[in-house]
């Protein structure tokens, strides 16, 4: 499992490659074609120094909706790519027709009826239009979210409606100061982007742990007891003993703590904007003494 996780990233890196430095946007056609790009981490925006800035930030604002803000989530994104429009893009993210958004940090795209699913062989056997879908709405977040944090979540679908697919932050409006609510928020961000994954390879939505355990039940990450927050910006993760241990995520080229704090600090921060990450996460096992820490800016001093 570890290997495919890696290959999916390699192959998402892949679709970001692109300028970030580019023309602005206009509305003609044109017989360029670029993969959607995202920005250089150098980029990015830092985390903010108060609570007041992190919620201002945060939260979709009135004026996260309607036409005019959809269109300017989808010229940023043009932008980023280095093309003139969306016709710019490769198959099938030049197949996009129309946007709109009518609820508050929301964006939804319509592409052509004419989509055909896994159009280049890339997808893995378990994987569906709604898997592929989605991913455009992640790659359109990887290029544009961080400069947009209003933006909570983007549909693709179909002119008919027939195929649909969504990538969200997952966002549960936790007040940030509030710990018990801040750490269930970042466990519900975690549970979406483990069924981004895994919905399909298991068969069903992922709505509590027992349903993943069921699925792939050596996986250490389906034997999480609790996650709490000490302080802001810090999680501790608690796993119960299980079949888990000594077994295919728990080797000695990994040991499945280190693998659950470091995959469970990507999915989390790959979820949530940079002013709502987790700084520090620490994985123990109930009963044991061992722990494993993984920190988003390098280790601690």
């Amino acid at each position: 499992m570890k290997l495919r996780l890696v290959l999916s990233a390699a192959l998402i890196a892949a679709l970001l490659s692109g300028c970030s430095s580019a023309p602005a946007h206009q509305s003609d056609l044109t017989s360029e074609t670029a993969s959607p790009a995202s920005p250089s981490s150098s980029a990015r925006s830092t985390v903010g120094d108060t609570s007041e800035t992190q919620e201002t930030l945060a939260k979709p604002g009135p004026s996260a909706i309607g036409q005019p803000w959809a269109d300017s989530k989808i010229e940023a994104w043009v932008a980023n790519s280095g093309i003139k429009s969306v016709k710019g893009f490769l198959y099938p993210y030049n197949l996009i027709d129309s946007w709109e958004s009518t609820e508050a940090g929301h964006l939804r795209i319509t592409i052509a009826n004419s989509y055909k699913f896994n159009q280049d062989g890339s997808a893995q056997r378990y994987e569906t239009a709604t898997d592929e879908l989605r991913t455009m709405g992640l790659i359109m977040f990887e290029s544009i979210g961080e400069d947009s944090p209003e933006l909570e979540k983007v549909t693709v679908q179909t002119a008919n409606g027939s195929r649909t697919g969504s990538y969200s932050r997952a966002r549960t409006g936790a007040d940030p100061s509030d710990l018990d609510a801040w750490a269930n928020e970042k466990y519900v961000q975690w549970l979406d982007a483990m069924n981004d994954t895994y919905e399909s390879l298991c068969g069903k939505r992922i709505k509590k742990l027992s349903d993943y355990r069921s699925c792939i039940p050596t996986d250490p990450h389906a034997y999480v007891e609790s996650v709490s927050a000490p302080a802001r910006g810090e999680l501790v993760v608690k796993l119960v003993p299980g079949i888990w241990q000594n077994n295919t995520y728990d080797t000695p080229t990994m040991s499945g703590i280190d693998f659950v704090s470091s995959n469970m600090s990507l999915k989390i921060n790959g979820k949530a904007h940079s002013t709502e990450g987790v700084d520090k996460l620490t994985v123990l096992v109930v009963g044991e003494d061992d722990s494993s820490v993984e920190t988003r800016f390098g280790p601690e001093e």
